[in-house]
């Protein structure tokens, strides 16, 4: 065959899973006759964010887009690193703080999704997936604080009470029904954060990537 990139011919070059992989004697590049999968075009984008923010899994979108499971999930990598944190410039406001526990790779692997949100608007004003430590929780607390609060809501994790002033911290389970809320909203659009399924996120950074999608491209009103 000759090469589909600078038309000189092709060697044969070992196997690819049991198909043949070629070699360009000019530019060295290597290729198949045929591919299983197609590429991923600059429309499927979209699709791969809809799919993703619905509910559907890493393979089912591999199924219904036929593009390969690894191309999928380095372009959501990609989507993710363009994506920046909204800028807040809110003051004065009233926010709900919590964790949302899953596991990466795991059960005996706990990891948690640290995440506030406006009381009022529900918007999502900063979020971190790690180990519920105090390291963990100061990073969205600080966050947070930089917006000078009127109040912070959070349950009875006693964590939080060397974060932050009395004054403004107030530990009341019935004050966060909005954000505990929002965990079930995020439990049932994100397939690895299902609770009794067989989808989960094996790496820290496709968690976040997949959170970071979800709360920064999908509407407010979606979320609730």
């Amino acid at each position: 065959m000759n090469c589909k990139h600078c038309n000189a011919p092709c060697i044969k070059k070992g196997y690819s899973k049991r198909t043949q992989r070629y070699q360009c004697k000019a530019c060295r590049r290597y290729q198949q006759q045929q591919y299983k999968y197609r590429l991923c075009q600059k429309e499927d984008e979209q699709t791969i964010l809809k799919l993703n923010n619905i509910g559907v899994g890493i393979s089912g979108i591999a199924r219904f887009t036929g593009i390969s499971k690894t191309h999928i999930l380095n372009r959501i990598k990609q989507i993710a690193s363009k994506l920046t944190k909204p800028v807040i410039v809110e003051q004065e406001q009233e926010y709900e703080v919590d964790e949302l526990y899953t596991y990466i790779g795991r059960k005996d692997n706990p990891y948690y999704v640290v995440y506030a949100i406006n009381k009022t608007t529900r918007q999502v004003i900063d979020m971190i997936v790690g180990k519920r430590t105090k390291e963990t929780l100061r990073q969205v607390i600080e966050s947070i604080k930089l917006l000078r609060p009127k109040k912070i809501y959070t349950d009875h994790l006693n964590i939080y009470a060397g974060l932050m002033d009395r004054s403004i911290h107030c530990q009341n389970a019935y004050q966060i029904n909005h954000i505990e809320r929002f965990n079930l909203t995020l439990r049932t659009h994100l397939k690895r954060l299902s609770r009794r399924t067989i989808c989960f996120s094996r790496s820290v950074v496709m968690l976040q990537n997949v959170l970071t999608l979800y709360c920064y491209t999908w509407k407010i009103k979606h979320q609730f």
